[in-house]
Formats: structure tokens, sequence, C-alpha cells
């Protein structure tokens, strides 16, 4: 591809990437939905040309960012241009789609680390914190409000409220990593009819069904809770950030290796595929649900349950 045709293209991608930030900037509620467009310029422009020129783009795309809105706009260009590119070149040297959603996790994650990091000590601003004392002021507030109704709640559920507020300040570590798979699940998703109509490259997703994660992760899950237990830290030690994070991490691979087998038992059988969708409807109301199907991944990790169910097929 001739100089000429590159920059052609790339200031087309230039204009589609400004168009949909301006309108991100302007329209808050639409912008939600648009941050995950917004990484498309950067895929294709990864995908067609070399790094050399993807890097060129990102820096221009933060320079009109920066225009178009302020510096504070500037996480929106790193969030969505990094982890695009990586998209992009992955794909262009055809890497499975499962590898590409690992690199573009970690990429996303280091991301999130150097932006939240880059807040805290050189702006002095901690969203977490301040989210958490939004969250405290509007309880304290809600209870007062109830105590004027003589419905006042007790010392005991105001204790628990407080100390599940306090929690999600020891998981933030957890709350990074779980906010960086979700995004870029989701940025995988929105790319894939992109990438039919602009490319020859495609995303091919396996079943969710034949989803086999490490039988390691479930000694990890057992040696986590065997020292949770024998330990007992406070709350506020290392040792109980450490240990909260990795069951939390944990917990969240043995559900989704649970779902993965009530998806498989659910195909096996020949069930409605509305099925599972109730199931997973049912796990996010109830935690009695949560419960079972991690109880599932469980055996599942340890058991060679389903070549034994697909031997009685």
């Amino acid at each position: 591809m001739n100089n000429g045709r590159k920059v052609a293209e790339g200031g087309v991608l230039l204009a589609l990437y400004s168009i949909l930030l301006f309108l991100a900037i302007q329209l808050p509620f639409i912008g939600s939905i648009l941050f995950f467009i917004l990484p498309i310029p950067f895929i294709l422009i990864a995908l067609k040309q070399n790094m050399t020129w993807a890097f060129g783009f990102l820096f221009i795309a933060c320079l009109l960012t920066m225009i178009f809105g302020t510096i504070l706009s500037l996480p929106v260009a790193l969030l969505t241009g990094f982890p695009g590119i990586v998209i992009g070149y992955h794909l262009r040297k055809n890497y499975s789609t499962i590898k590409i959603f690992i690199s573009t996790v970690l990429v996303m994650l280091a991301c999130i680390i150097v932006i939240f990091g880059f807040s805290v000590w050189f702006m002095n601003v901690n969203v977490i914190t301040e989210s958490i004392g939004m969250l405290k002021t509007s309880v304290e507030k809600s209870s007062e409000m109830l105590a004027a109704f003589g419905k006042a709640p007790t010392d005991k559920s105001l204790e628990d409220i407080y100390v599940a507020i306090d929690l999600m300040d020891t998981l933030i570590p957890s709350m990074f990593v779980m906010t960086s798979i979700i995004l870029s699940f989701l940025i995988l998703l929105v790319a894939q009819p992109f990438l039919k109509r602009f490319s020859e490259k495609k995303l091919k997703w396996p079943p969710f069904r034949e989803l086999q994660l490490p039988k390691s992760i479930l000694w990890y899950y057992l040696i986590t809770m065997i020292i949770a237990m024998t330990t007992n830290p406070n709350q506020g030690d290392f040792l109980f950030t450490v240990i909260s994070n990795l069951l939390f991490i944990l917990q969240f691979f043995v559900l989704l290796q649970g779902l993965s087998f009530v998806f498989f038992w659910s195909h096996r059988q020949g069930w409605s595929k509305v099925i599972p969708i109730i199931i997973i409807i049912l796990l996010l109301m109830n935690p009695v649900f949560q419960f079972i199907v991690r109880f599932l991944g469980i055996i599942d990790l340890g058991f060679p349950l389903r070549q034994n169910i697909a031997k009685k097929k």
C-alpha cells in the first residue's frame, strides 16, 4: 500500500474516531455505548498498517481527544486506543480469539492501573475512595429518612452495610481485573460485525459450553480457602487484602466453569437455549444459585464429569 493511500485511510479513520468521540462527549448517555465502538478505528489501522503507523495514529487521536474535550478525556483515548491496537495486531498475526482476549485484558488492566495511579499520585484524586465516601453518605441519609418514618435500620444492619462498603476498598485489585475482563469482552463483541464488514479477519469464539479452565485453578482456590480459614486475618491487614482478592477472582472463575457446565449439560440434553439464560438470571438474583453453580464448577474442574457424560450418550 503506497503512502498516499495510507494517509488517506488514516485520515478517514481519524475522522470516524473524531465524530464518535465528539458524540460521546456531547451525549454522555450514548457515550457509554460509543465507548465500545471507539476502538474500531484503532483495530482497523493496526490490522492494515504497521505498528509505527498505529502508534502515530494513537498519538494524533490523543491530541484530538484533548482538543474536543480536555486532558481529563485522555483516558478514553488510552483505554480504547491501546486495546484496539493490540486486537488489530493480533488479528493480523492470525492469533486465536482466546489469545487475543487474554492480551486485550492484560493491556486494558495495565492502562487502568496507570490511569488510576496517575490520578492518585499526580492529581490527588482517588475516584474509588470518593465513591465509597459518597456511598456511605447516601446510606446515612437513607437511614435518617427511614428513622423519620419510624423504620430506622438496626445498628447491626448498618454495621454490616458499612463493612461491605469498606470491603470495596480492599477489593480494588479484583475490581480492576473484573473491569478489564468485562470491557475487553464487550469491545471484542462489538468489533465482530465491523470486522465482518471491513476485513477478512474474523473473531471466532469457541462455544461457551466447551470452556475448560485449567484444573490448577481448583487447587489455588482450595489452598486460598484453607489459608483464609486457618489464619483468619483482620480486615485491613495485608494478608486479608491478598486473600480477599484471590478468593474473589478465583470464585469468579469457578462460577464461570460451573456456568459452562450448565450450558454443556443443557446442550447434551437438547434443552431450549432459554433454560441456561434463565439460570443466569436466577444466579444474579439469588446467592443460593451462585453456590450451586460454583459447586458444579468445582466438580467439573476436579473430576472428568464431562467425559463420563459423553461416554453415556
